[in-house]
């Protein structure tokens, strides 16, 4: 006969083997009969939390923290929830609560984590290294990759570029990395390009457009060190880079199944992994501009603007996994420098903007012009052009303020505790000194941050 332990083992290999629907039928009907069960909870709620489903897995786990307080899965699952939620001090304090029950790998690694959220980079290094010192537990393999990936994370940020690129590839193969596999002349897997120069590498561009722009300016570099260079991109940036770097193949296929490309390769590299060979110093930046527009887009969009002085504006980004509630100022909050006036406003928003600027036309008289056909558009080479015709841009960090940096556009970024990695420096080596961050203190309203900027203009 069957045990109950032996029915939530199974769950949990259900729920780790991509299997949630068996993994809850099989904890619901334990809870049934024994509803206190924490390794049920446990199993139910880690499906949820992996589902995004937080308000519940919230419950679940509390309830396990009621039922078994020194269980430090209950108050791990709750560091990891608000983790996800960007509720960076509740996720702190609930590792450390995990961590005083048992300090073990894990625990240690769950703090690590939960700092590099908050953006408290030497103590998620510091944690980190606790746990990557201490004995391996049951949960040891998904522990060292928390501490690996974190400690990258926190040397990037603190501008410890050798070890952090190093340990960053640590992050392929994790839940928003994928790692894509090319193949050779024959057949064969490609071999990761360790700076061979008679090599035809293949690069994967990264998870999202602005990771994309970002880490592109290794390209010219990169390119003049091995034979063949192929960039594997998003199919909305492919004619943006294959006017600013002629000398290589772009194929727009990274969201397709195959690559287009006139040469087989034979190694290959990620966008960032580029930065393991290319970006081991301070010194190793560039800081020039990097992207080219087409000029007759530039062209147009000054003659539409009339010659005015215009600042695109970005008041919203980013998406619930990636801080989208922390990125979202509201274009209310850009009332003090609105009201200062001396340019023509436009939205740089990608989503729907038209309510928000009619309210403040209605309730300050102010006009920010709309261009959603540009904006909320696929095509990143006209978004280019209207950027270039820009006197300045200010934002919140999304792939605008990515690209009008990338082009050598005046732009101030907005940056909160939990921006991540990429923002920490004090400057933003990727790009040009045109390019600047300005940072909202904690507990100041987007609106407080805007005033102080406005102050330093």
């Amino acid at each position: 006969m069957t045990t109950v332990n032996e029915l939530v083992a199974k769950a949990g290999e259900y729920a780790d083997g991509d299997k949630p629907d068996e993994a809850v039928e099989i904890c619901t009907s334990v809870l049934l009969d024994t509803p206190d069960h924490p390794g049920a909870l446990f199993c139910l709620g880690s499906v949820l939390l992996k589902a995004g489903r937080y308000a519940w897995a919230t419950q679940i786990a509390k309830r396990i923290t009621q039922v078994c307080p020194r269980d430090q899965r209950g108050w791990a699952m709750l560091s990891h929830i608000y983790g996800e939620r960007c509720m960076y001090d509740e996720s702190i304090r609930y590792a450390e609560k995990a961590l005083d029950c048992v300090v073990a790998d894990h625990t240690l690694a769950d703090v690590a984590y939960a700092h590099c959220n908050a953006g408290n980079w030497q103590q998620a290094r510091t944690f980190a290294l606790k746990a990557l010192k201490q004995p391996p537990s049951l949960l040891a393999e998904q522990a060292k990759t928390t501490a690996d990936v974190n400690l990258a994370y926190a040397d990037l940020a603190l501008g410890n570029w050798a070890d952090g690129f190093k340990g960053y590839r640590r992050t392929m193969r994790t839940k928003w990395r994928k790692e894509r596999v090319y193949f050779t002349a024959d057949g064969q897997d490609t071999q990761e390009w360790q700076g061979e120069p008679d090599a035809v590498v293949i690069v994967t561009g990264e998870q999202g457009l602005g990771d994309e722009i970002m880490a592109a300016g290794v390209i010219p570099q990169a390119a003049a060190g091995c034979q063949r260079f192929v960039f594997d991109c998003d199919h909305r940036l492919a004619a943006l880079f294959q006017r600013s770097f002629p000398q290589i193949i772009v194929s727009p296929t990274r969201r397709e199944d195959a690559v287009r490309s006139p040469v087989a390769p034979t190694h290959h590299k990620t966008l960032f992994g580029l930065g393991e060979l290319f970006r081991k110093t301070d010194d190793a930046f560039p800081r020039q501009p990097y992207l080219i527009p087409n000029q007759e887009y530039v062209g147009m969009f000054r003659e539409l603007f009339g010659g005015q002085r215009v600042v695109g504006l970005a008041w919203s980004g980013g998406l619930p996994r990636t801080g989208m509630e922390h990125r979202a100022a509201g274009l209310g909050s850009f009332l003090p420098l609105l009201q200062k006036g001396g340019a023509e406003f436009v939205s740089l928003q990608y989503k729907e903007d038209a309510a928000e600027v009619a309210q403040m036309e209605r309730a300050h008289g102010i006009k920010v012009r709309r261009l959603p056909w540009v904006t909320q558009g696929q095509d990143m080479d006209l978004l280019a052009g209207l950027l270039s015709a820009c006197s300045e841009v200010v934002g919140v960090h999304t792939s605008a303020l990515h690209l009008s940096s990338a082009l050598g556009v005046p732009t101030t970024i907005l940056t909160h505790r939990g921006s991540g990695w990429r923002y920490a420096p004090k400057e933003l080596l990727w790009y040009p000194p045109t390019t600047r961050t300005f940072s909202k203190r904690k507990g100041e309203s987007w609106r407080e941050c805007v005033h102080r900027l406005v102050a330093c203009m």
